[in-house]
């Protein structure tokens, strides 16, 4: 039946794409050439830009020759302005009706006239994409998106850019760990906020660059602790006024009634911007990222049964939706989010955030665990139902202040709240390898587990930087300061019932406890760095950095007593009460030299470090010091405007955690037995990194070539002893062998016919790490060879198309045991397709298959997921929108992983969302321009931030609008 349906999606998609082709023939093309009307010299790479004449979004646009001549073509019927600008020359303008019988276009020769001195005359229209030095920069009005769309539909169109199932977003290969809205930081550093929340009609431009720290932005030398950052600028005529949207919508599936809920609203008014944003909902729907500052949502503390502490990560799950892996979540969420200049010196933003969230898992997994012994694994298959609740606040602050051109403080300071409680239940059968290959039980266990945390998280960075008269000679001194705590306590019950064999007699064990456990660590940093010319366009840099760490973890543990009813018998070997110290001084020196097309910079550090671990419930103490040197390296050359090379180097010490640290053992669950141990060392990583980014602006043709690769030093990996009861015992020791590397290539180019972007992805990845099981050495390999073809189309107003396919082949190979070695391939095909009428109808589709095989039996599946809805806009300006929207149509929506680890491999499948249906009711507000905003002279920056925002219901109804100011980047 699966085979016969997608047959007939296939033809419904060869015809959507026959039907696309023909939309194509109706375009039209303009042609000719530019001389320079004085030299008459033919005028080599000048802009020719066809736009709407309605709107003013580009249409199409090309370079002209060496000959300066020029062909556009790919123009889409109707009312079209072609404008041609060149550096230097008065910008050309001309209007053109295009249609069937007025499809080709020649302009002839057009001589282009210098432009006066006065620059204010000169208009120089830029390419789509843009390179400047290490930012890529795209034109947000060159990529048509769908009504009501958020910024994640815009990113999905770029080249290079792509966007997962649950919103995470990739730039180059790489995850985007912050997005920033003209320059400044938007609900602190999580991406979901602006790409799920704002609409892509703000937009002016999308800014993707690695950012620095402050310390390395200011003085100009990579110290590594580099980010992958969006930026997104407004456009200046949506820098005044309100702009939002409400929605409600209900329904229900086959077990309950279903919500959906949410709203935001901004404010914009030059420097002053305000969000207020909110969201309830039963339908797994998180337009933000969890942060989980206590690392306490497993669900009860239950991991699995096959894995250590360490997972490998591959593996597909459920295709498009919401519904990820991660179970049903039902999720209440609201903050707000601003930022001012408070006087003409001091700039500051900052947000708060609120979520609330409970979490129904429901999990199978089955198992394969490495054993020394020839020809024979154990094999485990689990099950597991979890309720988590989470609760957490969130407050991030940043000011800025300017005494003067020469000195500014920075200042960050953010804190995090979280309270969490779960309660779990879990079985778990074990069976190994008997004669002849038959399987042959070892175990079975029953486990309940409840856990309740609470917690938070504080910290405030300080920056304080001084330009001295002499060019490049600069004073900057960071600080950073941070605590944590987390107080929690639980219960821990199970029975595990060993079977008896030739060697071994039949065991029950019972487990019936309570602990509670206080982890604290205080930390701080400080960083001095001076920066001095020593030549013509060559600086040296001068760094001293002082860190000092302080983690204390106490666990106490007690035993059932059934003579007294109460929990009051100490369990030793699950107590105790450990301090970890780590303090390390580190001096280093960088020289760089840069020019035009050249930057290069090398230095290396000197670091002492010392740690004293204390393990106050024995008294004793265990002392270690450490000198590394820290070499860093970093190169880049710009072959042209729109073409460079980049390579990086850096080397850094890691220390281990104090769970890893604490020598006290961790038994909830019974099959996964973890205990920390006290004599790990510290780890060293040396991280390799070269990337090459080359755009034709002309031909629209765009790479990205990025290659990433890194070695461990005494890497802290799991040394495992399977135990008896197929289970096993898990202590992190220090190895040997451990590498990554990873290759990731784009090339992009634009399809005249029909109007679209096609994206060619290519990623390679391979790693290597060691384990030992049972005291002998086990490297597991695992090499990952995958691919996305892209197609976004770029149509007319009525149709948005979007297709994507993505391959993932995955092996496995174990040392220890190679007959054990597994493949795996993952197939991900999706397409979405969005039609909307003049009259107000948004037909809008999303269909993906998702296949995977090399899995064990009962878990090679294939999953067809259709979502589909209705729409129709109301009112004169469409402000409104009532939708009929069903997920999950075929009702075959499953989730299922693979993760492969040191020690072998699991195949997990949870509960998921299924076919549901849900009506609702969207009203966007939209309302521009300075008319709409009061003007005061009223200092007070928060009165002053809402004195003309006060809104009733009404005023609500009658907006159309907002904006905001971008701050720029540095």
């Amino acid at each position: 039946m699966i085979q016969q349906f997608m047959s007939r999606v296939l033809l419904a998609i060869a015809m959507l794409f026959f039907s696309v082709e023909a939309m194509s023939q109706a375009t039209a093309s303009i042609n000719g050439k530019l001389v320079d009307s004085v030299a008459k010299q033919s005028m080599k790479d000048a802009s020719v830009t066809v736009l709407n004449a309605q709107d003013s979004t580009i249409e199409a646009y090309s370079l002209a020759k060496a000959d300066g001549s020029f062909s556009v073509s790919g123009i889409p019927f109707g009312d079209m302005m072609v404008r041609i600008s060149f550096q230097g020359y008065e910008t050309f303008t001309r209007r053109f009706q295009f249609s069937k019988t007025n499809a080709t276009i020649g302009m002839g020769t057009v001589y282009m006239k210098q432009a006066d001195n006065d620059l204010g005359m000169v208009t120089v229209m830029q390419s789509p994409i843009q390179m400047k030095k290490d930012t890529i920069e795209v034109s947000a009005s060159a990529f048509k998106t769908k009504p009501n769309a958020v910024v994640e539909d815009l990113l999905k169109k770029i080249p290079g850019m792509e966007v997962d199932k649950d919103g995470n977003v990739k730039a180059q290969g790489e995850q985007v760990q912050r997005v920033l809205v003209d320059g400044k930081k938007f609900f602190g550093d999580d991406p979901k906020m602006a790409t799920k929340n704002l609409p892509p009609d703000i937009i002016d431009k999308i800014q993707v660059f690695d950012a620095l720290s402050d310390q390395s932005a200011f003085t100009g030398f990579d110290d590594g602790n580099r980010i992958k950052t969006i930026n997104i600028t407004t456009r200046k005529d949506k820098r005044k006024g309100y702009f939002g949207k409400a929605s409600l919508g209900f329904g229900a599936n086959e077990e309950e009634g279903l919500y959906d809920n949410s709203f935001n609203l901004s404010r914009m008014n030059g420097n002053q911007q305000i969000t207020l944003l909110g969201q309830g909902n039963n339908v797994n729907k998180q337009n933000f990222s969890v942060k989980d500052i206590l690392g306490s949502l497993g669900g009860g503390g239950f991991g699995g049964a096959g894995g250590g502490n360490r997972g490998g990560g591959f593996g597909g799950g459920s295709l498009l939706g919401t519904s990820g892996g991660g179970g049903l979540v039902n999720t209440w969420a609201g903050g707000v989010n601003f930022r001012d200049n408070w006087g003409a010196k001091t700039q500051v933003s900052g947000s708060y955030f609120y979520n609330d969230q409970r979490t129904y898992r429901e999990q199978n997994s089955y198992a394969q665990t490495l054993t020394q012994t020839p020809d024979s694994s154990i094999f485990t298959r689990s099950s597991q139902s979890s309720v988590t609740h989470n609760q957490n606040h969130r407050i991030d602050l940043n000011i800025e202040h300017q005494f003067d051109s020469s000195n500014v403080l920075i200042v960050r300071p953010n804190i995090s709240f979280q309270n969490t409680s779960s309660t779990s239940d879990q079985t778990n059968t074990s069976q190994g390898m008997g004669k002849g290959g038959s399987l042959i039980d070892i175990s079975n266990s029953t486990a309940n587990a409840t856990r309740a945390n609470s917690g938070y998280n504080a910290s405030i960075d300080a920056t304080f930087r001084h330009r001295f008269s002499r060019k490049g000679r600069t004073f900057s001194v960071n600080l950073n300061l941070g605590q944590n705590t987390n107080d929690g306590s639980g219960t821990n019950n199970s029975i595990t019932h060993t079977f008896a064999t030739a060697t071994r007699p039949e065991r029950i064990d019972t487990i019936n406890q309570v602990y509670n456990s206080n982890p604290e660590t205080k930390s701080i940093s400080t960083t001095f760095s001076y920066t001095e010319p020593v030549g013509k366009n060559q600086l040296i840099e001068l760094n001293y950095n002082y860190s000092g760490n302080r983690n204390t973890s106490g666990k106490h543990t007690y035993n059932f007593d059934m003579s007294t009813g109460n929990y009051d018998i100490p369990v030793m070997n699950l107590s105790n009460i450990f301090e970890n110290t780590y303090q390390a001084n580190r001096f280093s020196l960088n020289y760089r030299v840069q020019n035009t097309k050249m930057n290069f910079s090398v230095g290396s550090g000197l670091q002492l470090g010392d740690r004293s671990s204390h393990n106050l419930t024995k008294d004793s103490t265990l002392t270690q010091h450490y000198v590394n040197l820290s070499p860093t390296a970093n190169f880049s050359y710009a072959f042209s405007k729109t073409r460079n090379l980049r390579f990086f180097y850096y080397g850094r010490t890691g220390q281990p955690s104090i769970d890893q640290l604490q020598p006290v053992v961790d038994n909830s669950n019974p099959l996964n037995i973890k205990v920390g141990n006290p004599d790990l060392k510290q780890q060293f990583t040396h991280s390799f990194r070269v990337l090459y980014h080359s755009y034709e602006a002309n031909t629209g043709k765009i790479i990205f070539a990025t290659v990433n690769a890194s070695m461990v030093q005494n890497d802290i990996q799991n040394a495992t002893t399977l135990l008896a009861n197929g289970g096993q015992m898990v202590k992190p020791v220090n190895l040997g062998g451990t590498y990554n590397a990873n290759a990731f290539f784009n090339y992009g180019f634009q399809i005249k016919s029909p109007k679209s972007n096609m994206n060619l992805r290519a990623n390679l990845s391979t790693n290597q790490s060691q384990a030992l099981i049972n005291g002998l050495s086990n490297y597991t390999r695992n090499h990952s060879l995958g691919g996305t073809i892209a197609w976004t189309t770029n149509l007319k107003d009525n149709f948005d198309m979007n297709f994507f396919y993505t391959p993932t082949y995955v092996m496995a190979r174990y040392t220890l045991k190679p007959e054990q070695n597994n493949n795996t391939l993952t197939q991900d095909a999706s397409t979405e397709a969005t039609y909307y009428t003049k009259n107000g109808w948004i037909l809008s589709t999303d269909f993906g298959y998702t296949y995977s095989s090399g899995r064990s039996a009962g878990y090679n599946t294939a999953i067809p997921l259709w979502n589909a809805s209705l729409s129709k806009q109301l009112f004169k300006n469409k402000a409104g929108e009532l939708k009929f929207y069903v997920f999950d149509l075929l009702n075959q929506n499953v989730s299922l992983t693979r993760q492969v680890t040191a020690t072998g491999w699991q195949d997990i499948q949870n509960k998921v969302l299924t076919r549901y249906f849900m009506i609702s009711f969207t009203y966007n507000l939209r309302r521009f321009g300075a008319n709409n905003m009061q003007r005061g002279n009223d200092n007070n920056p928060m009165r002053q931030m809402f004195k003309s925002g006060r809104m009733g219901m009404g005023d609500m109804m009658r907006m159309g609008g907002g904006g905001g100011k971008p701050g720029g980047m540095e």
